[in-house]
């Protein structure tokens, strides 16, 4: 089975409202003629890994996207400007305290996985393109900064190590699909608040196209 996740049900109701999909449980849907699952998920790290974690013990899933918005960081905001599609393969976990050089994840914790390059969404996709998920949301425009330096990163998502990270214990083939709504720092939530309806609608389009949904 295909699954299309997101962590909240706003970001899959422009994949909905086509009215090919029957909900089977709260914010999880399935298409009436396809093996496609549409799921929210959760917020966070921790939400979304125990809904996810959840999801599989009911459904097999052979291969799953994740999608939403994420931001841009600073460096990487003339290549990708807000309303690009970008598809990551590379997506890693990160906390300042590493910036910082205050804390260190021990070493049995996996900090980077990468995604199915066979399964993202080469129009969209570069493979050097690379996600950071930290537990907050960076809102400092000197911080964003650092953690963009340190990490080489490009973009950040709350999401998509929980997701990358099952994909890779689970043996299940990933991808992410994300419009940038925003540039992380002290602006990114009236950016994110602004543009995320019009991300949503954009990844929707393109997954219908992908997945033939109609």
């Amino acid at each position: 089975m295909q699954l299309i996740c997101s962590a909240v049900i706003e970001e899959l109701e422009p994949l909905l409202q086509a009215s090919v999909f029957s909900q089977v449980a709260p914010a999880i849907y399935i298409h009436r003629q396809r093996p496609v699952l549409v799921a929210a998920l959760g917020v966070g790290l921790v939400d979304f890994a125990c809904g996810f974690q959840a999801l599989l013990g009911n459904y097999q899933v052979d291969e799953a996207l994740l999608t939403g918005t994420c931001g841009v960081y600073p460096g990487a905001f003339r290549q990708w400007p807000i309303g690009s599609l970008v598809s990551p393969l590379k997506i890693s976990l990160g906390d300042l305290a590493e910036v910082d050089q205050t804390g260190y994840f021990p070493a049995p914790i996996v900090q980077t996985c990468f995604l199915d390059e066979n399964h993202s969404l080469r129009s969209v996709s570069d493979v050097d393109m690379h996600c950071l998920t930290l537990a907050t949301i960076t809102s400092n425009d000197p911080v964003a900064v650092r953690i963009e330096r340190h990490y080489q990163a490009h973009f950040e998502q709350m999401e998509a190590y929980a997701f990358a990270r099952l994909c890779q214990r689970h043996k299940i083939s990933g991808a992410v699909l994300f419009a940038v709504a925003n540039r992380v720092g002290c602006d990114g939530h009236k950016q994110w608040r602004d543009n995320a309806r019009q991300g949503a609608c954009r990844c929707s389009t393109l997954l219908y196209e992908k997945f033939d949904l109609a």
